[in-house]
């Protein structure tokens, strides 16, 4: 049996979505790996998301396109889980709207990680512990925010009242609510993201602070959840 079959056959029978090339180093020698999974790239049965990670995939019978077998989101929580990206269960916030709608950040802990992960125009942003902390420090002496970590929705409805910023949808965001839905991505938006996104286009905040929020929010939201099962 070829290389190649043998490969395939190892990602068929493998569970998830997301397939590393250390998974299939045993197979075979590096060139021939590397050989074998370009051309299962080409074949649609398989989509680089960054170095050494591969999402399986599908080609439509009709159109010829060929996508992931799952949603930008699963496949970020897959490889954080595999690679071992994040402390304990990852805080994964997806952005829904705006120019970054589709990309997702990745909460880190402690940790700092620099692989670069993206699946179309749809990329993976890291946030952690010291680069929190970093930023909080430098816009404090700048007189700038600093990322609150609870009460974090009051803090962003405080931000957009004193900046009278309010979130209109344009048709940009309905075509990627559209198109979300249509791969098949369950659209996760709400009053405080879509705030953010306001603040973000207004110029009241960077990429990086409309990250930290986002994470800061949701990380806020699971906990209160948590504390509610908890009684």
């Amino acid at each position: 049996m070829k290389l190649k079959q043998r490969i395939r056959l190892s990602i068929q029978r493998r569970a998830g979505s997301v397939v590393l090339r250390s998974e299939l180093a045993p197979l075979g020698s590096p060139s021939q790996v590397s050989v074998a999974l370009k051309e299962l790239q080409s074949e649609g049965e398989l989509i680089r998301m960054g170095l050494g990670v591969y999402a399986k995939a599908v080609r439509d019978a009709e159109s010829g396109e060929v996508r992931p077998s799952a949603d930008m989101e699963t496949l970020v929580r897959e490889t954080a889980q595999k690679l071992r990206l994040a402390e304990g269960e990852s805080v994964i916030a997806p952005l829904t709207q705006g120019e970054s709608a589709g990309s997702m950040v990745l909460d880190t802990g402690h940790r700092r990680v620099s692989r670069k992960l993206s699946l179309g125009d749809q990329s993976l942003t890291y946030v952690n512990d010291r680069t929190r902390a970093d930023n909080g420090s430098s816009s404090a002496k700048e007189g700038g925010m600093r990322i609150p970590t609870t009460g974090v929705a009051d803090y962003i409805r405080r931000l957009a009242k004193r900046y009278g910023v309010s979130y209109t949808e344009t048709p940009g965001d309905r075509w990627a609510e559209t198109v979300t839905r249509l791969a098949g991505d369950e659209v996760q938006s709400g009053p405080i993201q879509d705030l953010l996104v306001a603040l973000k286009r207004a110029g009241r905040l960077s990429s990086f602070d409309m990250a930290a929020l986002l994470v800061n929010y949701l990380r806020e939201q699971k906990q209160r959840v948590r504390s509610v099962q908890g009684l």
